[in-house]
Formats: structure tokens, C-alpha cells, sequence
């Protein structure tokens, strides 16, 4: 017999195995997880605007005057700014948002996070198919006064975990041994087969209990879907509120630069005044100091611009040295009246939330079964059937020698106490479930009617900004001619001015306020649904 020959297939065998490469696992990895993925999402997610609950809306008053509504995501963006520098690029919300999905590094480690739970749900599910494994041994056993002896074998099992509980195994195997030194003779070969059941009859046994690790993983998995998608739609919302506070930004940045140009004006026509003998110097201090005045706060508005535009670009993914800019858009202003029992109602219907935090409570009353049921003692039926065979020639050396055995295995409880402890935590975990889940529901309550509330006051206190605006504006028209007939003092002029610049500067934060506090309302009742680009429907 050729003694190198075993040791070659025993190499090529090693080498076979370990062909694969890192680069093929990966595609392998992302095929599957897409694929669980895909399924998981569509199943929970799929129809979900098919099946939540509206609330009832209630008649909207007749509008006291117009408010200027900005065409949606995904529609045509306002006007972008004239002659943009060529190396700027320019962003609306629609191109916000998706950068966002695209670059975002914590909404990316969020999504790494889901696919990470798509390879242990994967995992998990292989764990409960079919377990096989294969080995092959060459050994060179030598004792003391003995010649080398070489030995070369090769085994296959397979493993089952069964609906009932219970483990079905079959293993196989191929051996032969022979000797280095003279004399030897031929190799002896042998081979067996065997099959073995083992079916828990109380504690472990039944599907519930023995497949309760692949039934948590399904259920954690669907949880971390509701997860990520809770997590998009707060996600879009604050790109887009901060999206809308940079363009709210802007918008003070440009009425506080009109505000210093009127304040040079002012300067100038003053100290003109004074020239001709139609003015006090105290009026040409007052117009220098407001000209300071405004041109600080010009200053200070804007740095705190350009410090917000650079976090935006960090929020978006994108390098703070890339030059943005932004279109000129408004929040959308939409007042909102829902009846508030039909709000709450489709809020504990439609929140993804809630949703899970009833299906942990189904969760914890499974914990406590299987708890209840490790209180039970180990009884066992085991089952097992072999085959073996031995020869000098191969072909002789078939299985043909059978040997059996059926018995049950009793472990007799002495002991329970860690099952009793395990028995009593699972109980109070279900009424801690309980208890905190009743908890969500009222504070859920109370979230919708503070939201409603607080959106009917911003949208009061809206109108009343927009009355004050008008009157505002009335004022300065009132008190430049007032002030031109020399009836009033420079003084009057300049504080009416300012109050002008501060009322509108305060409209546009109380409409971003209300945009962000009806996007998170609509959130709260389970009725804000994302798209894959971050836009909302």
C-alpha cells in the first residue's frame, strides 16, 4: 500500500474545505439577510395605511387672513436664490432628507444595527434545521517497543430538532489502521451507522418550549423593524425641522441686515438733519448707537447662521468644508383640529410602539410557562439503533453487525431552587409588563391632548403675530411721517423700527414650532409614514 497516498487526499480534502473566500461569505451574508430582511418588512409594515385608524377631524374656523403654504416634499421647491456661487451647491428638503438617509453616520449605524439582527435571526433559524458536520482525522500513534501505526478516518452526522421537543441524530464513519513496521499486514477497515432519538417527556418538552429561542428571535426581529421605522420617521422629522430653522434663520439674518441698512439710513438723515439745524445732536447719538445696535446683532446673527449650517452638513453627512446653501421655503402651515377621543384612539390602534410593548407582555406570559414547566422533573425516552462492521478489505467491511436500545432516563428533583426563583421573577416580570404597559396607554393619553392643546395655542398665537405684524408695520408708516414733520423724536422711529424686525423674526419661529409640533402629532397617532428617500406621504 502507498503510505503517501492517504496523506495526499487527506491534504486535498483540507484544502477543498477551506476554498472559500471572506469575499463570498459576505455576498452570501448580504443575499440572506436581504432576503429576511425583505420578507420581515414587507410583513409588518406592508399594509400598515391599510389598516390604522384616522381620527375624526372637526371643522376648521374660516381663515382670518391667508397663510402662505410651500409646496410639500417631493414637490417643486420655491425659487432658489439668484446667481448662486458655481461651487455651492444648493439644497431644498427633498435633497436634505435623502442625503440624510443616504450619509447620515447615526442613521446608518441604525440600519447596520437592523442588519445585524437579520444575521442573528438567520442564525438562529439554521440552528433549528438540519445540524450536520463532517470530519477527517489521520493519525500516527506509536508507543513504546511498538511500531508507527497510522490512522485514517472520516465521520458524517446530522442532527434534528424535532416539533416535539425531542433530537433525532444519525452518525456515520469510516476508519482504517495499518502498521509502518514489516510484517504489518493488510489495514483493517471499519465502518458504523447509527441513528438516536431523544424525546423529553415533561420538562423541554412540546414546541413551545423547545422552539421558544426561535420563536423570540422571530418575534425581536419584528420589533426591531417597528424599531428602525420609529426611528426613520423621528429621524425626518428632525432633518426637517432643522432644515426649516436654517431657513428660518436666514430669514432673521436678512430682515436684521434690512434692519441695519434702515439703521445707516437713519444715521445718515439724522446727521444731515443736523446740519441744516433741523435736529438735536442727542438725535444723531441716538441713530449711531442703534446703528451699533443693529449692526451687532447683524454680527451675532450671523455667526450663529454659519455655526447652525455647518451642524446641518454634519447632520447630512456631508464635509463641513462643502459650500451649501439653501432654498428660501416656508414650513408648511396647516392648523389642525382632530376630535381628541378619536386621536387617542388611533393613537393606542396605530402606534408601532404600543403595539410591541403588547406583544412583550405576550412575551413575559411565555417566559412564565417555560418557567412553570422547568419546575418538572427530567424524564427521557431514548431510543437508539446501530449498525458496525470490520474486515481486512474494504469492500467487506460494510455495516453488517446491529445492535439496539430503548429505555427512559428520570432525574428525580431534589433541588428546585433556582427553577423556583426563576418560577416567582417570571411573575412579577408579567405584572411589571402589565403595569408598565397600562402606564404607556395614559401617558400616551396624555401626550396626544398636551400635543393638541399646545398646537391650538401656537396656532393663536400665530394669528396674533401676524395681527401684531400689521400693526407693527402701521406704527413705522405712522411714525417715519410723524417723525419727518418733526413731530417725534429719532427715537420713536428707531423703536418702532426694531419692534417691526422682532415680531416678524418671532411669526417665522412660532410657524417652524407649529410645523414640527404637527408633524410629531400626526408621529404620536401612528399616521406619519416615511418613504425610503426620508420623504413623508
Amino acid at each position: 500500500m502507498n503510505e503517501r497516498r492517504p496523506t495526499r487526499v487527506f491534504v486535498a480534502a483540507v484544502c477543498a474545505l477551506t476554498a472559500c473566500s471572506t469575499a463570498s461569505y459576505v455576498a452570501d451574508a448580504d443575499e440572506e439577510v436581504d432576503a429576511v430582511l425583505g420578507h420581515a418588512r414587507t410583513t409588518t409594515l406592508g399594509n400598515r395605511e391599510s389598516w390604522v385608524i384616522r381620527p375624526v377631524s372637526e371643522p376648521l374656523p374660516p381663515p382670518e387672513s391667508p397663510a402662505a403654504e410651500p409646496p410639500p416634499p417631493g414637490a417643486a421647491a420655491a425659487a432658489p436664490p439668484a446667481a448662486p456661487v458655481a461651487a455651492t451647491e444648493i439644497f431644498d428638503l427633498d435633497r436634505a432628507l435623502q442625503t440624510a438617509v443616504r450619509q447620515n453616520r447615526d442613521f446608518l449605524s441604525r440600519r447596520e444595527g437592523l442588519y445585524r439582527e437579520g444575521l442573528s435571526i438567520a442564525l438562529t433559524r439554521f440552528q433549528f434545521g438540519p445540524q450536520f458536520a463532517s470530519a477527517i482525522s489521520y493519525l500516527w500513534p506509536q508507543s513504546e517497543g511498538g511500531f508507527q501505526r497510522h490512522g485514517v478516518g472520516a465521520t458524517l452526522s446530522g442532527s434534528q430538532i424535532l416539533p416535539t421537543g425531542g433530537t433525532l441524530a444519525v452518525a456515520s464513519g469510516v476508519d482504517a489502521n495499518w502498521s509502518a513496521g514489516p510484517g504489518s499486514g493488510d489495514p483493517l477497515y471499519g465502518t458504523t451507522a447509527s441513528v438516536t432519538l431523544t424525546q423529553p417527556l415533561l420538562r423541554g418538552a412540546g414546541y413551545a418550549i423547545s422552539h421558544e429561542a426561535l420563536t423570540q428571535a422571530e418575534r425581536e426581529l419584528v420589533y426591531s423593524i417597528r424599531d428602525f421605522e420609529d426611528f426613520r420617521e423621528s429621524f425626518t422629522i428632525g432633518v426637517a425641522q432643522r432644515f426649516f430653522e436654517l431657513t428660518s434663520q436666514k430669514k432673521t439674518l436678512a430682515n436684521e441686515d434690512r434692519n441695519y441698512e434702515a439703521a445707516v439710513f437713519d444715521r445718515g438723515k439724522a446727521e444731515a438733519l443736523l446740519q441744516v439745524g433741523r435736529n438735536a445732536e442727542q438725535e444723531v447719538f441716538r441713530a449711531r448707537r442703534r446703528e451699533i445696535e443693529a449692526k451687532d446683532q447683524l454680527i451675532n446673527a450671523k455667526a450663529a447662521y454659519d455655526r447652525a449650517l455647518d451642524e446641518f452638513k454634519i447632520l447630512l453627512g456631508v464635509p463641513t468644508t462643502t459650500a451649501i446653501d439653501l432654498t428660501e421655503s416656508e414650513p408648511p402651515y396647516e392648523p389642525v383640529r382632530f376630535e381628541v377621543g378619536s386621536a387617542v384612539a388611533a393613537a393606542r390602534h396605530n402606534r408601532l410602539d404600543l403595539i410591541t410593548d403588547r406583544q412583550r407582555v405576550e412575551d413575559t406570559k411565555r417566559a412564565l410557562r417555560i418557567a412553570e414547566n422547568d419546575l418538572l422533573p427530567d424524564l427521557s425516552l431514548v431510543a437508539s439503533y446501530g449498525v458496525v462492521g470490520e474486515a481486512n478489505d474494504i469492500g467487506h467491511a460494510a455495516p453488517d453487525e446491529w445492535s439496539s436500545s430503548v429505555g427512559l432516563t428520570m432525574e428525580v428533583p431534589l433541588q428546585r431552587k433556582a427553577q423556583r426563583n426563576a418560577y416567582r421573577s417570571s411573575l412579577i416580570a408579567l405584572e411589571q409588563a402589565r403595569r408598565g404597559l397600562q402606564l404607556r396607554e395614559d401617558q400616551l393619553d396624555l401626550d396626544i391632548r398636551d400635543a393638541m392643546r399646545s398646537l391650538k395655542s401656537l396656532e393663536e398665537r400665530i394669528q396674533l403675530q401676524v395681527e401684531q405684524i400689521e400693526q407693527e408695520r402701521a406704527a413705522v408708516t405712522v411714525t417715519q411721517i410723524r417723525y419727518e414733520a418733526g413731530k417725534l423724536e429719532n427715537r420713536d422711529l428707531l423703536e418702532a423700527r426694531q419692534a417691526l424686525v422682532d415680531a416678524q423674526n418671532a411669526l417665522i419661529r412660532l410657524k417652524v414650532q407649529h410645523f414640527v409640533a404637527r408633524l410629531n402629532l400626526l408621529k404620536s397617532m401612528g399616521l406619519f409614514f416615511v418613504d425610503e428617500n426620508g420623504r413623508w406621504r
